[in-house]
């Protein structure tokens, strides 16, 4: 912002040597003039210059960013459909065989690695609104800890978030605002506590 405004500045400053009533004054101090006139030239140049430079910088980082969040969509995606045709095969598993014991233990569903990797790298950290940051890191213990004892529970926490990225990916594009993308978490935040109170109450009831 300063590198938009300073030019700016000095521009007005520029302006006032062109004014009727500094002509007595410019035609004194002309060199003096000429050298200040140059130098506010020079200066903005450079500034604009710097502005373009950083603004350029930020887009490409907003690219960046986006391709990873793209790239962390995908890697829930595949463990989200596998781990789901894991559970419907085991559904399909009559009552009694000896298959359906440690089934889960023999043949875990896939973990999503990338995303640990995901959060991070420098860029991501840097540029991730606060609100997602925070509630990934907190999916990724819940990613954790159901992945270990309950693959329905791990399921449903695959999918919020995968909605999560999503919303952070929309962010980043410009789609939604900022205020928009947090009530959108706080929802999210609400529907997986009351699936957990549910399974928890089940758990409670067998």
């Amino acid at each position: 912002m300063i590198y938009i405004v300073l030019p700016l500045i000095l521009t007005l400053l520029g302006a006032f040597t062109f004014l009727p009533q500094f002509k007595g004054v410019i035609e004194r101090n002309s060199i003096g003039i000429n050298f200040f006139l140059t130098l506010i030239a020079t200066s903005v140049g450079v500034l604009l210059a710097i502005s373009v430079t950083n603004y350029e910088n930020e887009q490409k980082e907003r690219h960046d960013v986006i391709k990873l969040i793209n790239s962390a969509i995908t890697s829930v995606n595949i463990c989200y459909d596998y781990s789901e045709e894991l559970i419907e095969y085991f559904d399909n598993i009559p009552q009694g065989d000896e298959l359906r014991n440690h089934f889960f233990e023999n043949n875990p569903p896939p973990y999503p690695d990338y995303l640990g990797n995901f959060l991070m790298q420098n860029i991501v950290s840097k540029n991730l609104s606060g609100s997602t940051l925070n509630k990934l890191n907190e999916y990724l213990i819940n990613l954790e800890r159901s992945h270990a004892y309950d693959v329905q529970l791990y399921l449903y926490v695959l999918e919020q978030t995968k909605k999560l990225l999503e919303l952070e990916l929309a962010f980043q594009e410009d789609k939604i605002t900022e205020e928009q993308l947090v009530n959108r978490i706080d929802i999210l935040k609400k529907s997986l506590r009351l699936k957990t109170e549910s399974i928890s109450n089940n758990l409670t009831n067998q």
